[in-house]
């Protein structure tokens, strides 16, 4: 092909026809800049192809990613929920004076050192943010759910910090003057139906209310980033 272009050009040279090679001239520079278009075109589609390609691979990760974190919340939640009503059953307890289920609340006061202690899978969203990733993914609404929802665990984090710091500053120094573990007995009876013990209870039950809107919130805003990268994937 570039042969038979010069050949022509020659020609048209030796023929002295300036007219005709003037508008040889001005076609094989559109020739070229045609070519060179639809070559910048097509880098650009091959581009953006390996590029969604690869943002469809971190949807698919953040995905698989987000599911683990969603069973992981679910068994805090459960687990959370279940101490939770123990508790408030021992203060329902307490609030009746009812002594005769000292045995009970003797089991519920040595439960007062669990708590829930939520692990995600992985920072997600700072990841992506500190590998410069982040920029591949278009969705807008996607990347600011998961700062939303990263900011969420750090709040989450904290008060698990603060739970875990109460039970061994408080609880656990609390407990031991009163329960014998091993066999579990209460020892001190007026200390479980006295206020500062009725105090503990509400700070753990206040806290864990606390943690319980903080999980379920986190979950749902999971399940929102999920639909929005299963409406990515599906496009």
């Amino acid at each position: 092909m570039l042969n038979y272009l010069r050949k022509i050009r020659r020609d048209l040279i030796k023929e002295g026809n300036l007219k005709r090679y003037l508008t040889y001239a001005a076609g094989e520079v559109i020739i070229v800049v045609i070519g060179i278009l639809l070559a910048l075109y097509l880098n650009n589609w091959n581009q953006h192809r390996t590029e969604r390609k690869l943002e469809f691979q971190y949807y698919q990760s953040i995905k698989n990613q987000l599911n683990e974190d969603l069973t992981t919340l679910y068994g805090e939640i459960k687990y959370n929920e279940n101490f939770l009503n123990q508790f408030s059953f021992a203060k329902t307890l307490i609030l009746s004076n009812e002594k005769s289920k000292i045995d009970t609340l003797g089991k519920i006061t040595l439960n007062m050192i669990r708590f829930s202690d939520f692990r995600r899978k992985s920072n997600i969203y700072q990841t992506l943010v500190n590998s410069g990733e982040i920029v591949l993914i278009n969705n807008n609404k996607i990347t600011e759910k998961l700062q939303s929802l990263e900011e969420n665990y750090t709040y989450i984090n904290r008060l698990e910090e603060n739970h875990a710091s109460i039970i061994l500053s408080q609880i656990i120094p609390e407990i031991s003057q009163v329960i014998q573990f091993d066999p579990l007995k209460v020892m001190d009876m007026n200390f479980i139906f006295g206020y500062k013990f009725q105090n503990s209870l509400d700070i753990l039950i206040v806290l864990m209310i606390e943690k319980m809107d903080a999980y379920k919130q986190a979950q749902n805003e999971i399940i929102s980033i999920i639909e929005l990268i299963d409406k990515e994937l599906n496009n």
